[in-house]
């Protein structure tokens, strides 16, 4: 697939299979991501993959009880019969934080989380950004991300919900942003 193809095409999924993908296809979702550029050069950014249903089961509750009525009604709706999960019970949840010291942190994370998803749609995965880690609720989970060895002195930008997807992906809306040129 070539790299416009690869844009073009990548959808969000919310609905995933419960096989875990290759080793080698998270390590490549992982290389794709630690290539994208960061500011100045420094690299603080930190991946924390987690594929333990333990976790993720006790992180899902948690992030249910702090997230507000009409998230986790969202949610249940997308999720049905599964019931709750912000990572829409992908396998692999991966978790991208940095030290918020520096100014361009957020930037380097979203900049990352954006090749993983498009290494994953050029494998043939299906990925989803997962936003309730962060901000506020970074310190109420700080707890169970210290479990999976997120740096104390970190701030959660986004995460990367990943596998199979389990059924095709929702059309892309049309998009309404404006372009002009001067």
């Amino acid at each position: 697939m070539d790299a416009l193809q690869c844009i073009m095409s990548r959808r969000t999924c919310r609905a995933f299979k419960p096989d875990m993908p290759s080793k080698d296809d998270i390590n490549t979702v992982l290389e794709a991501a630690r290539n994208a550029p960061s500011g100045m050069s420094r690299f603080t950014r930190h991946f924390a993959v987690v594929t333990d249903k333990n976790w993720l089961d006790r992180m899902n509750e948690r992030v249910r009880t702090i997230a507000g009525e009409a998230s986790v009604s969202s949610n249940l709706e997308r999720n049905g019969a599964k019931g709750y999960s912000c990572n829409y019970h992908s396998p692999v949840f991966i978790i991208v934080s940095a030290d918020s010291s520096f100014n361009t942190s957020r930037d380097d994370c979203s900049c990352a989380l954006e090749n993983m998803f498009l290494a994953a749609n050029a494998l043939g995965l299906g990925s989803c950004w997962i936003n309730q880690l962060g901000g506020d609720n970074c310190e109420k989970l700080r707890d169970l991300l210290s479990e999976v060895g997120v740096p104390a002195s970190h701030k959660v930008y986004g995460c990367c919900a990943l596998g199979y997807a389990a059924a095709d992906p929702s059309p892309k809306k049309p998009r309404t942003e404006v372009i002009e040129f001067f």
